[in-house]
């Protein structure tokens, strides 16, 4: 039957997913560390506190966010403290009554969603936050779609909504964005954020990519199912943007890929094809504008790399030779053929690396990859070009 077949790779498809939070964050210590501080004082006093999360996307603002207010409950449940939680995505709900039915609806999921002003839902949010006796955080994520709809208002009600009670109760906020979006809210909403609380993150790493994306790998894909240059391959494609969702995304495309096959195995023909599915800079008139000398380079290169996401200069400079032959072309010397894999990169057809040697007194050896496209489908394109070539 058609859902019958069983996973051959993907063990637990559900931590490839966006929504899931990883119980350690990598390479977002410092951030969470930042946070506790920050917001120490919620802990220790029920004390109120502000915090303004900025970075490009896929840069870990809403998963940490939504990991550290989770730890935050759990410590403060483990030491009999009320706390409590609401995480409203500004681009999902982006009204200020969706926004504030989203927050009633965490006490209340029978509330309506028609017949009450904003002022009314504002004081019946009010009125659970205080019969609950929690501490209370409202995170409101990417919160720039609110702000440019003219939401200020809400975010300076939530702001000072201690204010507005003689009985103590603890309200505090997190405002995610791209964008830097203080600068937006008028005096009244600024005086309650303190710029010094704003917490900064910085594009990943492709190093740190790689760890990401081999930390999802063992935990949502069966044992010995995927080769580690895949993943090397992943990080090397997500390093641009410096995004963790795309890295993540390209890993679960990959391995779904790999799926439909029979191997049983990801590989890095699988990312190849995944990144073609995602962004492909291979364009059918890229090829075309390559002289015969080049694309039997680049043919070189996608015979001598198959499944797997590296090959040497050396090894693909031997398919040159074979390929020329094949071809009835004198294969160019060893310099001139680095000069063609050198167009071929500023082209964005290929990427080339350096690493140490394993053996030899500090030598480097060059490496050779095909960021997007199957080495297969690449090699079917260019025989059909030389075919048609004079």
């Amino acid at each position: 039957m058609l859902f019958e077949r069983s996973s051959v790779i993907i063990k637990d498809g559900e931590k490839l997913s966006f929504d899931y939070i990883p119980k350690d964050l990598l390479h977002r210590e410092e951030q969470m560390r930042r946070l506790s501080m920050l917001f120490r004082s919620v802990i220790d006093y029920g004390g109120s506190e502000t915090a303004f999360l900025s970075g490009s996307v896929g840069t870990g603002k809403t998963v940490t966010a939504k990991r550290f207010c989770s730890d935050m409950a759990e410590y403060c449940y483990k030491h009999s403290v009320p706390m409590d939680y609401v995480v409203v995505n500004c681009r999902q709900r982006s009204t200020e009554s969706g926004i504030l039915l989203q927050m009633i609806r965490h006490f209340d999921p029978a509330f309506p969603d028609r017949g009450f002003s904003t002022p009314e839902m504002l004081r019946t949010f009010r009125g659970h936050v205080t019969k609950s006796g929690k501490r209370f955080v409202v995170v409101l994520d990417e919160v720039d779609v609110l702000l440019k709809k003219g939401g200020i208002d809400l975010v300076y009600q939530i702001s000072r909504f201690n204010d507005d009670y003689q009985s103590k109760v603890s309200m505090s906020m997190i405002l995610i964005s791209q964008e830097y979006v203080l600068d937006r809210l008028d005096e009244s909403s600024l005086s309650s954020f303190k710029r010094a609380n704003v917490v900064r993150f910085d594009k990943y790493s492709r190093d740190e990519l790689r760890d990401i994306v081999a930390s999802r790998a063992e935990i949502a894909l069966k044992e010995d199912t995927y080769n580690q240059d895949a993943l090397d391959l992943i990080a090397d494609n997500s390093e641009e943007y410096g995004d963790a969702r795309f890295a993540i995304d390209l890993l679960d495309k990959s391995a779904r890929m790999a799926e439909e096959r029979d191997e049983g195995r990801l590989t890095a023909e699988d990312v190849r094809g995944a990144k073609a599915m995602i962004y492909s800079v291979v364009t059918q008139s890229k090829l075309e504008s390559l002289d015969k000398n080049r694309t039997l380079a680049l043919l070189a290169v996608c015979r001598s790399i198959k499944n797997m996401g590296y090959v040497t200069i050396s090894a693909a400079e031997k398919t040159y030779a074979v390929v020329c032959e094949e071809y009835e072309t004198t294969a160019r010397k060893h310099t001139q053929f680095w000069t063609y894999i050198t167009d071929l990169e500023k082209n964005g057809l290929i990427k080339t690396t350096s690493q140490k040697a394993d053996s030899g007194p500090g030598g480097h050896t060059a490496y050779i990859s095909l960021q997007d496209i199957p080495s297969k489908v690449l090699a079917k394109k260019l025989e059909a070009l030389l075919e048609a070539m004079p």
